[in-house]
């Protein structure tokens, strides 16, 4: 895999939808039995007084559905698919809130994320967490090129089942 450049919140506040976030979405509630928790939210972080991603409509928190079993259980399908396919997807960032899906042994309650720069996860601490610990959801962001473009999105999935 290779590293890439964390756009974050650099881009900034975008008050209107954009495609290849709604249809990453649509893709990701389909495939693993998840619902959306939300997109768009003009908001600072939780964890600090800078601009959320979700403010750029790039971001969405998602979670599984049924018993906390299956809850985690597509969860874990979903942040392992997401980091397998993190390149063709555009995938920049990944909070697995209580660690579910991470390739990483051994974690605490706190969790870990996954960031495009590094090209690796990290596990967070009691102090860094990203805000949410042991939350039974994950946050992922999109690069810009994808959320702006529902085709891209659509070509990226056709790629990995084909």
């Amino acid at each position: 895999m290779t590293v890439r450049p964390y756009t974050g919140n650099t881009d900034g506040h975008h008050p209107t939808e954009r495609p290849g976030t709604t249809r990453f979405v649509e893709f990701m509630e389909y495939l693993f039995g998840l619902k959306s928790l939300g997109i768009y939210a003009n908001r600072n972080m939780r964890s600090s007084a800078s601009l959320s991603v979700h403010a750029t409509w790039r971001a969405v928190d998602l979670t599984g559905k049924g018993t906390a079993k299956q809850n985690a259980e597509s969860r874990k399908a979903a942040v392992e698919f997401l980091f397998a396919h993190r390149d063709i997807l555009g995938i920049e960032e990944i909070h697995a809130y209580d660690g579910v899906g991470c390739p990483i042994p051994n974690l605490t309650k706190y969790g870990a994320g996954y960031r495009c720069n590094r090209d690796a996860w990290k596990p967070y601490t009691p102090q860094k967490n990203a805000g949410t610990p042991g939350g039974n959801w994950f946050h992922v962001e999109l690069a810009p090129n994808m959320a702006n473009s529902a085709d891209l999105i659509e070509k990226a999935f056709a790629t990995i089942f084909a």
